[in-house]
């Protein structure tokens, strides 16, 4: 049965915001020449190249962007889902970021992507080591939890889940990255290919993860198949990629 894989990038293919592992990569650069892949990331393109690189980009069958809110082939933009910004949720998202119990504040809090808006109380501009901090403090407190949930209380027609390590993606409800695996199918409706399994690999597949729509659905359908990889955002999750692939190619 032929495969066809799907990844998360953010502690799936790489270390959260970061580039690829060296040994890691030295692996996914021999996987990739002989797999069929889709990316799908909460990321825009920018930060998925910055991440990757091109050769990744160009390899894959298609790039996912914003959710999905943004397809890409070999980094040609095939169609984008707009979303304005409510004001409410401007204004909502403000009062949040002032009454955080969180004690640091690093700038970018509020960053529209134009199909989607991504929420950090610490800040997108913070380092490394400031963002390690957030995750340490939002693993104990449940912050961006009880905020994702607020928002979708708030807000029926929006969905939020938590992506990486100190944000909060927010979309249209159904402008999450479920909505990726319909795509990829039709990219491969044709006779000969209708023993196609997908396999989507992700660090977030739990619930109220932003890569549980997808999962949720894949998990539903008899050709798929969904495996979570390590702990959300950990910093080796990729390893645990990499002995997944072993498997599925062994």
């Amino acid at each position: 049965m032929d495969k066809i894989y799907i990844f998360d990038v953010d502690g799936t293919l790489t270390p959260s915001r970061r580039q690829m592992d060296f040994e890691f990569e030295e692996f996914f650069y021999n996987w990739s020449k002989d797999n069929k892949y889709y990316l799908v990331s909460g990321s825009d393109l920018k930060k998925i190249k910055e991440q990757l690189g091109h050769l990744y980009l160009k390899r894959a069958q298609g790039i996912f962007a914003c959710s999905g809110n943004r397809y890409y082939i070999n980094e040609e933009l095939q169609y984008e889902n707009k979303f304005e910004v409510p004001r409410k949720l401007k204004k909502l998202l403000g009062t949040v970021l002032s009454n955080s119990r969180y004690p640091h504040r690093y700038g970018n809090h509020i960053e529209d992507r134009g199909s989607m808006v991504n929420f950090s109380i610490v800040g997108r501009d913070c380092t490394q080591e400031q963002r390690d901090e957030y995750f340490k403090w939002d693993n104990e407190n449940s912050e961006r939890k009880i905020i994702a949930e607020a928002i979708k209380d708030k807000f029926p027609d929006l969905d939020a889940a938590i992506g990486g390590q100190i944000s909060i993606d927010i979309v249209p409800k159904g402008n999450d990255k479920s909505q990726v695996l319909e795509k990829i199918k039709q990219d491969f409706a044709i006779p000969f290919m209708d023993s196609l399994q997908y396999i989507f690999l992700g660090d977030r597949t739990m619930k109220g993860g932003n890569d549980y729509p997808l999962a949720k659905l894949m998990k539903e359908q008899d050709n798929c198949e969904v495996y979570q990889v390590g702990e959300p955002s950990t910093e080796d999750g990729y390893l645990e990629t990499q002995k997944i692939l072993e498997k599925l190619n062994g």
